[in-house]
């Protein structure tokens, strides 16, 4: 059965002298793996029409009882050529692209997935981004994975955070508590740290600057919920948060 999508490239590397095995992200069919058989010849078809992190379209044969379908087809549609000459915003590309494939597995996907991935990429092609950025992503893809807490209300008695003057966060349950909840062993986290990630879920952008206490305890928080719930302890994001750091002024 040939099947046609558009899809994101995740991951390559390759197969035989010159071949290519490709990890895509697709819009319609998930998680996939493509070989790409002759790409690296010269005078193949499949020659320079995908790389990392390019969307394309893509007409491969779907092998019901394999894992790795035949690629056919590609057609280059974002070549996102800003990943190629700003290296701040290709560190931010690849941990994305990381977590997506790690978090992922092989198979069907929401479609949301796909236009996260396609605009987190968009947006740092076109804006060099700074940890901001990496925060926001983090807390949209642990909304899109189910793992997200409920940061408006206490987890136990439904009292609602705002009214709090802190809240604490249970890194094994991945909840958060309000004061008279609080079992004493969570880490507390401050007004303004539940007030931005209230602001990411409701797709408002992060600040261009967060302060300091801020930036760290999201990190913390989000980095805990990443390795507890999506068993994701990845170097890739300690590399990634180190180089947009260097940045002075982060675009959020």
């Amino acid at each position: 059965m040939i099947l046609k999508d558009d899809a994101i490239v995740l991951r390559m590397y390759s197969f035989g002298n010159t071949s290519r095995s490709v990890v895509w992200l697709t819009r319609q069919h998930g998680k996939i793996v493509t070989l790409a058989k002759g790409s690296q010849r010269p005078g193949s078809a499949l020659l320079g029409q995908f790389d990392l992190f390019y969307t394309c379209e893509v007409l491969f044969y779907a092998r019901e009882q394999r894992q790795v379908h035949i690629l056919k087809e590609a057609l280059p549609l974002r070549t996102r050529d800003g990943l190629r000459r700003d290296w701040r915003a290709c560190a931010a590309a690849s941990y994305s692209a990381h977590l997506f494939n790690r978090a992922l597995p092989l198979g069907p996907a929401p479609t949301s997935a796909f236009q996260l991935l396609a605009s987190t990429l968009d947006h740092v092609a076109a804006h060099s981004p700074g940890p901001a950025f990496l925060l926001r992503l983090e807390a949209l893809f642990l909304q899109e994975l189910g793992l997200a807490p409920d940061w408006t209300t206490c987890a136990k008695c439904r009292r609602p955070l705002a009214d709090e003057p802190s809240a604490f966060f249970e890194a094994a349950q991945g909840a958060l508590h309000c004061p008279l909840c609080a079992n004493g062993h969570e880490r507390p986290i401050a007004p303004a740290s539940i007030a931005a990630l209230q602001a990411v879920s409701a797709q408002t952008p992060l600040p261009a600057a967060l302060p300091r206490r801020v930036f760290l305890e999201l990190q913390a928080l989000l980095g805990d919920l990443l390795i507890h719930h999506a068993d994701l302890a990845l170097d890739s994001r300690k590399l990634a948060f180190e180089v947009l750091r260097t940045k002075t002024t982060p675009d959020g």
